[in-house]
């Protein structure tokens, strides 16, 4: 038997804390020993390999699988790559697939050793892409993307990160709409974690709705594709819970046209009283206004009716620092051929109620690409993170001007100052609203939702300084309070990971019943766990 010996702390709602091998007298917190069958990893290595050998050698150099165990060379890099390292857990194996044998041979691998997998894409943001006792399937080699300019289709691999599509389409003035981080993985943005909220949302529609098909390594380790003719009822599955379901190693999206060129770029101010303008000298710096009031201000702007759906942003209320409205107008997909300059008029025109409103210390707004200026702009290195999100409903005026005053409150308590950490509030609305309720399994939430928002925190010496860590947990759980009234829940799904740091999306029982049928008779056993998990279930009565 191979046992692996494992050093890791956890909190209470299972955050790690600290994990690594560990041997001899080192202080050990939790002890696990978990066995795999030798004969099963050597098998394993040598059917990665045997696969690899039909490649030619240039394709073998770019694209072959790697198996890594504990204590074994590569491992600890395979390991940490992650964007939060304070969720990399410690995983029995991590299998770098390149192909769907590979995925079948790790979930072959993982039945065989009765424990469950995981998946990494190469964006690797989720809490569960690295996860204690599992086998990692990695999918991080994975990330061609490939257009079909008249067809305005791409298929994207299941590794595959933002960026990757986006370098893909730009060419042809084309892209999928998407999330804020070019750095995220696709697959774990659109099937599992949010459908896909970004820039284009409000005028595009979620991620999810332009995904026609996909192909998934099932719970059986067979290889299944999925289109509007094929597995249908599969195909809504996916949009939105698909992680469930299978591993996606390919999907095809349709895409949009957009202009090259769009409107955006921060708007920097600070609240009265706050920031550098505490200081005498400083206080021409600051605006008149309070930080509340140019918050609320920012509310008050996405909440009229008549500001116009291409207008988007993420107001960004910075530890002890300023209020940063940063902009985006995209213009719909029949504008998309308009002139620069009359897109820049149009956007200068509907922001200006915010850019007028308090002094400006910083104004970064103008006329960039869509692909590399845009889609770059959200920048979150590698670090130690803690993080709770929600999507939130219509807030009454009363309710939001105290939910603003003990937001602000908190900006001002935040246990740490850097560029990793802030609340942060999305629009939502637009496009969205035209959701038909149970046309995809989070249609419900995102047709109702107006705001999506985040609260985080870096705390970049991670393990080495316990009590900052702990201060900053703290400090993101006691905000999100503030808005936990007025978030998304789901109706009779378990409270887990996913509900309590990045919000429920499901909605109404029937939505999740459904969701729980289909569960049920493609993945009975819920091999399928480490995900925004729906639990099989064939009717009321179970």
């Amino acid at each position: 038997m191979v046992t692996t010996k494992i050093k890791f702390e956890a909190d209470a709602d299972g955050a790690v804390v600290n994990h690594q091998p560990t041997s001899g007298n080192n202080a050990v917190t939790s002890v696990i020993k978990q066995s795999l069958d030798a004969k099963a990893c050597e098998d394993l290595i040598a059917a990665i390999q045997s696969s690899d050998s039909f490649l030619d050698n240039n394709e073998r150099n770019q694209t072959r699988g790697q198996v890594f165990f504990p204590l074994t060379d590569g491992f600890e890099k395979a390991r940490m790559s992650v964007w939060n390292y304070d969720a990399a857990g410690m995983p029995l194996a991590i299998i770098k697939c390149a192909n769907a044998n590979h995925v079948s041979l790790a979930i072959t691998f993982a039945r065989k050793n009765a424990v469950k997998v995981c998946v990494h894409t190469a964006g690797a943001h989720s809490s569960h892409a690295v996860v204690n006792n599992c086998v990692v399937i990695d999918l991080s080699l994975m990330r061609d993307v490939h257009v079909n300019p008249e067809g305005r289709t791409a298929t994207v691999a299941g590794g595959a990160m933002i960026g990757d599509v986006d370098k893909a389409t730009k060419p042809h003035g084309l892209a999928l709409p998407m999330g804020h981080v070019h750095h995220t993985g696709v697959a774990g943005m659109a099937l599992n974690a949010t459908s896909g909220v970004g820039y284009l949302c409000r005028t595009r529609n979620l991620t999810v709705t332009y995904l026609k098909g996909a192909t998934l390594v099932m719970a059986d380790g067979n290889v299944t594709h999925i289109s509007e003719k094929h597995n249908s009822e599969l195909l809504w599955a996916i949009r939105g819970a698909g992680s469930n379901f299978g591993v996606a190693i390919e999907m095809v999206f349709s895409l949009t046209r957009v202009a090259p060129k769009v409107y955006a770029g921060d708007l920097v101010k600070f609240g009265k009283g706050t920031g550098p303008g505490k200081l005498t000298c400083c206080c021409c710096i600051n605006s008149k206004e309070t930080r509340e009031e140019l918050v609320m201000k920012w509310f008050q702007f996405f909440d009229a009716k008549d500001t116009p759906i291409e207008c988007s942003s993420l107001l960004v209320i910075a530890p002890h620092g300023p209020v940063i409205s940063r902009l985006c107008y995209a213009p719909v997909e029949k504008d998309a051929l308009k002139p620069a300059n009359d897109i820049k008029k149009e956007a200068q025109e509907a922001f200006a109620p915010l850019a007028d409103f308090g002094f400006t210390l910083m104004n970064t707004t103008k006329m960039m690409d869509y692909w590399d200026g845009v889609q770059k702009m959200g920048e979150f290195s590698p670090s130690y993170y803690y993080q709770k999100a929600a999507n939130m409903s219509a807030i009454p005026e009363d309710n939001l001007l105290s939910m603003i005053d003990e937001l602000c409150s908190y900006a001002e308590s935040c246990p740490v100052t850097n560029m990793g950490s802030g609340i942060i509030v999305m629009p939502l609305g637009g496009k969205l609203e035209t959701l038909e309720p149970g046309s995809i399994p989070t249609a419900e939430v995102y047709s109702q939702m107006k705001w999506w928002f985040i609260v985080i925190t870096e705390f970049p010496r991670g393990p080495k300084d316990p009590e900052v860590r702990a201060k900053c947990v703290q400090w993101v759980r006691d905000v999100y309070k503030v808005v936990e009234p007025y978030a998304s829940k789901d109706e009779g799904r378990q409270k887990d990971y996913w509900s309590d740091v990045l919000g429920d999306i499901y909605g109404s029982k029937e939505n999740i019943a459904k969701l729980q049928y289909l569960k049920a008779k493609y993945d009975g056993d819920n091999f399928f766990s480490w995900n925004r998990n729906i639990l099989p279930k064939k009717s009321d009565k179970e």
